[in-house]
């Protein structure tokens, strides 16, 4: 950039930097300077760019880690075995306790009136069907946990 250069503008149209050949040739020769051994014969303008081109060239070039994306891979894992898990699997069974509970208790009168609605055949079917859906839901969770235990236990 051309710290030399003092342009103002008004208020509201961008900036358009001014073009200054000899600044410009002064910044090619500091590069090729920083090309090559020899500075003689450099001016102080070109000398300056010829240290900024070789600081730039020298930093250290580096890249992340071999195991980079396996170490991200485990602090996820860990952050997602956590107290989320935990607290989801004691709501789950808290869930399941006073379904269980409500059931006992009011699913007589739930199941009478029900048949009474729809008639004795229709809610058969019903609960059937919803035996189905349980049934398969439960199979697909078997076989997502399954599938999760290959992949965090495979075998030899």
């Amino acid at each position: 950039m051309n710290r030399r250069d003092k342009n103002t503008f008004p208020p509201g149209t961008p900036p358009e930097p001014a073009f200054d050949a000899s600044e410009w040739e002064q910044q090619e020769r500091g590069l090729r300077a920083a090309n090559q051994a020899d500075d003689a014969g450099l001016e102080a303008l070109a000398h300056d760019y010829r240290v900024v081109a070789r600081a730039v060239r020298s930093r250290p070039r580096s890249g992340p880690p071999m195991d980079f994306a396996a170490s991200v891979a485990r602090q996820v894992a860990v952050r997602e075995a956590g107290i989320e898990r935990l607290l989801s699997r004691w709501l789950a069974i808290t869930l399941v306790i006073v379904l269980g509970i409500v059931g006992v208790r009011y699913g007589a009168e739930v199941w009478a009136l029900f048949q009474q609605a729809l008639g004795q055949t229709a809610s058969g079917w019903i609960l059937i069907g919803l035996a189905c859906a349980g049934l398969s839901w439960a199979c697909a969770r078997v076989q997502a946990f399954m599938a999760q235990d290959r992949i965090a236990h495979p075998s030899p």
